[in-house]
Order: structure tokens, then C-alpha cells, then sequence
């Protein structure tokens, strides 16, 4: 784990392997302290504060255009990046390479956000809701599903929804942030969304996605661009990408009956609750009931190779200080400002034995 206090010291890792690495008759090439790494576009908001910091400090470069979730894995697979990041892991049918692991390196929350002009109030929508919007079945923003979300309990007040039509954005591209909306819909909405997860929301559709009505986009930038372009859509993504251009937020009602905005504080109540998978993996119950959480959540997992994977000694080393420094440094001090969540307890020394393994 990284400390500030080591930071002097760890600005020279890079030089110091390289002159060990030397000693010892490996040929580390002459920009072995520029690594490239991609992936996903979800956490792309926290690491495009992480990269230049860790740069200042660390005289290290890292290029990343976070293309998304499969686009890393496809390009940690083929070995033309350092390291990559994604949502979520390889699938049970990917081919995938020897001698990794995965780090968890942040948790997030998935927004469900809209854009609806002259709506000031709380927009509450329950996982039923969201099936059916996301599946085509509600059309209209003051729809009688979307309107009884909105009634208070007790006093039975409505909040006025807006006389338009609902767009829905999705992503095209194979999405980690896909794949968990996807396995959040199938998991609360089994009748509906009846194909389970899928990296691409086309895939997990339940029929043929509708034209006109439905709009793709690229990425997270491209879902909530899509979004902000026209009045009555919706779309999903990172937290941030939503706060961005002043979408509105919806509150997910939880497995115990709560609105819940979409907060690091309330993403990580519910994230803690976790199961240990292999290598790193996290497995979430989005049927699990929390108090105060927010259910649609979840990792962003760095991809890196260990030693028996015979990489560069120079790079690696360079590889390790920086996730390392995401994990421990940069992720707890802007991590809740930027809409993620730190890792702590548990979560934090399962990162860092993963961290420990890259070599």
C-alpha cells in the first residue's frame, strides 16, 4: 500500500527497476515509464483525475481512452496494453489470458438519469419501473407506474411528471456497465428480462429493440450526450456522466422499499455486502436487502499480469505503483466528490494482496 510519505521515494521505482532489470541482463526498453491501459468508461471520470497527479509525482506517463469495458479486455488479451479496467470480469466463454489478476480498484453507482426540462422534484423510480421502461412497455414520463412512484406514502401527494415521450439511450458497444445494468434487470425483473445479463444491452433485450424510440451510444459519453440532447430521454451510466451536464438522478427504490439516490456512502453499504469470487471477483445479489443502500452498483476491477506471465520487470513495476496508487491514494481522497465509492475493510486487503501478485 501506498503512503504519501513514500511518495519521494517511489517517484524514482521506475528508474531503480530499470538499473536492477539492467543488472540483471533484462532489456527494458527506453519508455519503460510510459504504460498504456483501457477500458472502462465508467471509471474513466475518477482515473482522468488519477493519471495526471500520479504523473507529478511519479515522472510516469499512462495512456488511457477508456473505449470501455470489452475493448480493454479484448486489448489486455492481445497484449497491446499494459493493464486494462473493466466493470466485469471475463465471462465463462471469453478466451482469456494467462497469469492475471483482478484488483478491485473503485466501487460506483450506475445512474438511472433523464432529461426532463422544468422538472424540479425527486424522481423516484422502483426496479419494476425501470424494467419497463428499458424493455419498451412505458412510453410516456407520466405513465400511471411512473406516477404512482412518485405519490407520497403517507399523504398521497403526486408529483406533477411531464405530458412526454420517453426515449430510452443504451450503449452498443460490449459495456461492463451493460452488463451490470443488464444483470440488475434480470435479477429483479426475471419475467421480463428473461436472457440474463449480457455485455450488450441488445443482446440481453427481451424482443427487438424498438426504432425510433430507442437510441444507441457510445460509451458512457455517448449514452448521457444522447441523453442531454433530447427531451424525455433516459439512459444509464456512471454517476458522473449524469452530474456532467445536469441530468436529472433518479432514486432507485431498494430491496427494503427506500428511495435511494445514487450516493458513495449508500453504494458502498450495499457493495460491502459482497461474496469472494476467484482471483479478485466479486459477486453481487442485487435481490439482497440493506438498509440505506443503493442496489445498482458495482466494480471497476484492474486487469495485470502477475510474474509467471514473463512481462517487462520495468513495466510491471510501473503497473503496480500506480494501481496501487489509485486503490489507496488518489480513490480515497476524490473518490465519493466524483460520485464513486473507496474501498475499505475486507474489500481493501483483498486489493492489495491482488496488488501484491503483479510482478
Amino acid at each position: 500500500m501506498l503512503k504519501k510519505s513514500k511518495r519521494s521515494l517511489l517517484v524514482k521505482a521506475g528508474v531503480v527497476v530499470t538499473a536492477i532489470a539492467l543488472s540483471a541482463g533484462i532489456t527494458v526498453p527506453a519508455n519503460a515509464s510510459s504504460i498504456s491501459g483501457n477500458g472502462s468508461s465508467a471509471v474513466k471520470n475518477l482515473l482522468d483525475v488519477c493519471i495526471p497527479a500520479w504523473s507529478k509525482w511519479s515522472s510516469h506517463n499512462l495512456s488511457y481512452p477508456g473505449a470501455g469495458s470489452g475493448a480493454g479486455r479484448a486489448a489486455f488479451l492481445a497484449g497491446t496494453v499494459d493493464l486494462a479496467f473493466s466493470d466485469t470480469p471475463y465471462s465463462s466463454t471469453d478466451k482469456k489470458p494467462d497469469n492475471f489478476v483482478y484488483i478491485p480498484a473503485s466501487q460506483f453507482p450506475i445512474a438511472v438519469y433523464a432529461n426532463l426540462p422544468g422538472f424540479t422534484g425527486k424522481l423516484n423510480l422502483s426496479p419494476t419501473t425501470v424494467s419497463k421502461i428499458f424493455a419498451g412497455k412505458i412510453t410516456k414520463w407520466n405513465d400511471p407506474a411512473i406516477v404512482a412512484d412518485n405519490t407520497d406514502a403517507k399523504t398521497k401527494k403526486k408529483t406533477a411528471m411531464p405530458n412526454l415521450a420517453i426515449t430510452v439511450y443504451y450503449r452498443f458497444d460490449k459495456s461492463g456497465t451493460s452488463e451490470v445494468f443488464t444483470d440488475w434487470l434480470s435479477q429483479l425483473d426475471k419475467a421480463t428480462w428473461t436472457k440474463g445479463k449480457n455485455g450488450t444491452f441488445t443482446s440481453a433485450f427481451p424482443g427487438t429493440v424498438p426504432a425510433g424510440t430507442f437510441q444507441s451510444g457510445n460509451a458512457s459519453d455517448g449514452v448521457a450526450n444522447g441523453v442531454k440532447s433530447m427531451s424525455g430521454a433516459i439512459g444509464y451510466g456512471e454517476v458522473s456522466y449524469a452530474n456532467e451536464r445536469k441530468l436529472v438522478v433518479a432514486n432507485l427504490k431498494n430491496n427494503n422499499g427506500e428511495f435511494v439516490a445514487p450516493t458513495s456512502a449508500a453504494t458502498s453499504l450495499f457493495v460491502n455486502g459482497y461474496a469472494a469470487g476467484e482471483n479478485g471477483t466479486i459477486k453481487l445479489d442485487y435481490t439482497k436487502k440493506i438498509k440505506g443502500s443503493y442496489t445498482l452498483a458495482s466494480y471497476a476491477y484492474a486487469l495485470a499480469f502477475t510474474k509467471e506471465a514473463g512481462k517487462n520487470v520495468g513495466t510491471q513495476a510501473v503497473v503496480k505503483q500506480f494501481i496501487d496508487y489509485v486503490v489507496n491514494d488518489c480513490a480515497t481522497e476524490n473518490a465519493a466528490k466524483l460520485g464513486y465509492s473507496k474501498l475499505s475493510g475486507a474489500l481493501l486487503k483483498l486489493a492489495d494482496d491482488q496488488i501484491a501478485k503483479i510482478s
